[in-house]
């Protein structure tokens, strides 16, 4: 189990997954984790660290299929990569039985990161369920989380959680820039709190905030690579020289409160032309971006081209 904090300070690349129709494409995904782990740009010959989940539309996934994505993702990986899988921690009864299945994979995943709660929550709640979810699961198959913030009224119950279960690993931001720094202050010492909202990920990591996901690395993978290397380095004209190119097509991810996060790479996969990625053809919920997105989604295709 991996749990170094100087291990988390990378990216954690998020391979898309591909449907078609509204089935997953679990060739176009193994192809698309395979890009990334034959394309790492990372430094001092750290591994390629992979995640599953985030934008990848998880909630419109059978748990078998959640099953087979991860098993493929592992066995890619093998020793050579870890890997950060997300899960739904609802219903719990299904979510533990999730866990057990991924904990009986030849390779297991290295943590899990758990996807915000769809539904009715107050904080304590938040901390009271999950409290117990992860001690059972840490206890019993020795599995490590990092939980996700989307919601500010629960940021001190997710900082409690880090505190006081030696299961959970930290929290993925994915609120505000101020966020960090609170989380920062009230984790301390005890876990680490990550930037989780794209590439757009300097400013965060000069607040504290340890490596940063990145669901466009399927297409710009150079470009997230080199800016970790760069702001792990403490060169910060670097890192924001390389953000700011890629600042123009993220805000596209993440207009409207991030509904075009997963249309967005599906429409600049078949703009760019890639031959050696596979984003599909679309997914459920998510058809492609209006017109005058596509329009600009393809201006900032032509110029992260010499990322991919």
């Amino acid at each position: 189990m991996i749990t170094p904090t100087d291990f988390w300070n990378t990216v954690i690349a998020f391979p898309v997954v591909p449907f078609r129709g509204n089935t997953p494409d679990y060739s176009g995904f193994r192809k698309n984790v395979d890009y990334l782990l034959a394309n790492n740009w990372l430094d001092q010959n750290r591994p390629r660290v992979l995640g599953f989940g985030g934008g990848s539309l998880i909630h419109h996934l059978q748990p078998e299929e959640q099953l087979r994505l991860v098993e493929e993702m592992c066995a890619a990986g093998g020793d050579q990569a870890a890997v950060m899988a997300g899960i739904i921690p609802t219903p719990t009864g299904q979510a533990n039985q999730i866990l057990a299945s991924q904990a009986k994979l030849s390779h297991p995943p290295d943590a899990h990161l758990l996807i915000p709660v769809v539904g009715i929550t107050n904080p304590q709640g938040i901390f009271e369920t999950l409290f117990d979810f992860c001690e059972e699961n840490g206890r019993s198959l020795g599995t490590r989380f990092f939980l996700y913030l989307r919601n500010r009224l629960q940021l001190e119950a997710m900082a409690r959680l880090v505190r006081e279960c030696e299961y959970v690993l930290g929290v993925k931001v994915g609120t505000e820039l101020a966020d960090v720094r609170t989380l920062v202050k009230l984790i301390g010492n005890y876990g680490i709190v990550m930037w989780g909202i794209g590439d757009c990920a300097v400013s965060g990591i000069k607040q504290g905030a340890i490596g940063h996901t990145a669901g466009s690395a399927t297409l710009f993978v150079q470009a997230s690579d080199k800016m970790n290397n760069a702001y792990r380095q403490g060169d910060w004209e670097k890192a924001r020289s390389i953000e700011q190119e890629l600042t123009a097509f993220e805000d596209l991810r993440f207009v409207k409160d991030r509904a075009y996060n997963y249309s967005t790479l599906v429409a600049a996969a078949k703009l760019g032309g890639f031959s050696d990625i596979d984003c599909g053809e679309g997914a459920p919920f998510n058809a492609m971006p209006p017109r005058h997105i596509i329009d600009q989604i393809r201006i900032q295709v032509e110029k992260l081209k010499l990322y991919h």
